[in-house]
């Protein structure tokens, strides 16, 4: 007897499912790199100062020093002082910073996992977007530095997962668009909030999405979001007019400028080559589904393409060129590669799980090595390799974080070892291999690293030069120390990391502090230098201090 047996809406039996792995994989994910180091560039001294200084003097803008930092999320500072009340006793400062980044993230990962739950209809396919999300090494340093460009990713994030319920749960759709909006304004200016606007509208429109339910969603998005953007003005405008003539004139549209300082620049072909590494596996998964789904008629697919039309005109007009700002394609991306991740070829899979294994599993072997040589001086050719590339570093051997490391290693070689792997399989064990080489490198390395990018070494090696009866003089101010207030990053290396008073103002000080960018120092006449010094590698940055020979006291 012949029997009729439909076919299964996946090509294999789905696997049990363990949420709990995921949670635990993400929150071990989102730690490494938080704690126990300094300031690193390009980013985090500028915006730390800018957290310190509104700590010290609340302000409705955030300042860095007596300038306003137009470019800077100033929710993104708020949070940030608001944790470090709170967390400041149990962490350093810098931690405490940095979790603002963390909690952004977060929100960016719950906000994509139920988007793409909501757009293809199943839970696992939500869990594998979160998957692909931190695989994406280009959202590595935005969630665990002082960065600012997590409340794009939170605030993209949030209009996505906005999209993806206003058929079904319009007031609350709308709250979310609303406030991922808001975060945009706010991390990148008014282009990108009014051209999503312009992407529901354009939804509303499509055969596919026509309905009222959509039309009221952007409407009562626009209805709503536009007095709350207008009120922020408005608060800036009562608190200082002249500031805010400067951000409406020069700053409103965020790196395009302002009203009457408009510009834009062709930036496609840098972030075109940038999105290769940035989204990996997140693209290629996006151009897998391409191939395998007809998206221009399914309203997931339509709502993927005018999202990734209007951002990618966004960044190919950007005069400036920042990587992170491709956090706003990694939500579509993430949704797109999840879509057929299920149907990911066996081989396919199995290659990508193979190359995640070698990859990773090379990384960590070589940063073990690389621990040993640098602490214990064998291999001594990676020895010496290891002092070139940080020579502040001194043998530094901390208990809990190699206990970290230790455990980090045994459980990624559980977790790959298993058979008959598929996409999700594949990309569980890739987000594994990210999570691993992340872990090591900011426990095993984090002395090593922090050592060559902290201006802390530069600091000491200057005062342990100094006279003690010069260090006497400065400390009782009896002489003062001049840092022009054009010198940021001396400012802030300085007072972060020194003890000796500073003077910004008093540039009749006898002693002056500068940094000069060039091959060779440029002396200025009637000086004499104390001292110089630059980080480890970087010959063309010169911090210098001097005497001024023509002042006397």
């Amino acid at each position: 007897m012949l029997t009729y047996t439909p076919k299964s809406a996946y090509p294999f039996d789905t696997p049990r499912e363990y949420p709990w792995a995921l949670l635990l994989m993400v929150f071990v994910w989102l730690w490494p790199g938080v704690f126990s180091h300094d300031l690193w560039n390009p980013r985090e001294p500028n915006l730390y100062q800018v957290i310190e200084t509104f700590t010290n003097n609340p302000s409705h803008l955030p300042m860095l020093f007596e300038n306003t930092a137009f470019d800077v999320a100033p929710v993104y500072v708020w949070l940030a002082a608001l944790l470090q009340k709170y967390f400041t006793p149990l962490i350093d400062v810098y931690a405490a910073a940095r979790i603002t980044s963390v909690v952004f993230t977060s929100i960016g990962l719950l906000a994509s996992g139920m988007a793409a739950y909501r757009l293809l209809g199943t839970k696992h396919q939500g869990r594998s977007a979160v998957l692909i999300l931190i695989g994406s090494v280009g959202l590595l340093p935005i969630t665990h530095f002082i960065n600012d460009f997590s409340v794009l990713f939170a605030g993209a994030s949030l209009v996505w997962w906005a999209f993806s319920v206003a058929r079904k749960q319009l007031a609350f759709a709308v709250l979310l668009n609303v406030l991922g909006l808001l975060l945009l304004m706010q991390a990148a200016g008014l282009i990108l909030p009014l051209l999503l606007l312009l992407g529901a509208a354009l939804l509303a429109q499509h055969p596919l999405w026509a309905s009222k339910r959509i039309t009221v969603f952007w409407v009562g998005s626009l209805l709503l979001s536009a007095p709350l953007m207008a009120a922020y003005l408005q608060a800036l405008w009562l608190v200082n007019p002249n500031t805010f003539y400067i951000y409406f004139n020069q700053f409103l549209w965020g790196d395009f400028g302002g009203v009457k300082h408009f510009q834009a620049g062709f930036s496609l072909g840098y972030y075109a080559q940038q999105l290769l590494w940035f989204a990996f596996p997140a693209l290629p998964l996006a151009l897998w589904t391409a191939k395998c789904m007809r998206l221009g008629q399914s309203d997931f697919g339509v709502l993927s393409f005018i999202w990734l039309g209007l951002t990618g005109l966004f960044l190919s007009l950007l005069p400036t060129q920042n990587q992170d700002y491709l956090v706003v394609l990694l939500p579509v991306l993430a949704t797109l590669g999840a879509a057929q991740l299920d149907y990911l070829r066996r081989g396919v899979a199995a290659f990508l799980n193979w190359f995640g294994i070698m990859i990773f599993g090379l990384a960590a072997l070589f940063l073990w090595i690389g621990f040993m040589a640098m602490n214990f001086g064998f291999p001594a050719k990676l020895a010496e390799r290891a002092a070139y590339f940080s020579p502040y570093y001194t043998r530094d051997i901390d208990v809990l974080p190699i206990l970290f490391a230790l455990l980090f290693t045994p459980v990624w070689l559980i977790a790959i070892n298993r058979k008959r792997i598929r996409g999700r399989q594949a990309i569980t064990n890739w987000a594994a291999g990210v999570t691993l080489v992340w872990a090591l490198l900011h426990t095993l390395f984090l002395p090593w690293i922090d050592a060559a990018k902290s201006h802390r070494p530069i600091v000491q090696q200057m005062q342990n030069k100094l006279p003690e009866n010069l260090i006497a003089q400065l400390t009782q101010q009896n002489e003062c120390l001049y840092i022009a207030p054009d010198e940021t990053i001396t400012r802030i290396a300085w007072q972060q990391y020194s003890n000796l008073p500073l003077n910004n103002q008093n540039n009749h000080c006898r002693y002056q502090l500068t940094r000069q960018i060039g091959k060779t120092f440029r002396q200025p006449e009637h000086t004499q230098i104390i001292w110089q010094g630059n980080r480890p590698r970087n010959k063309d940055e010169h911090f210098v201090l001097l005497e001024h020979l023509s002042i006397n006291h």
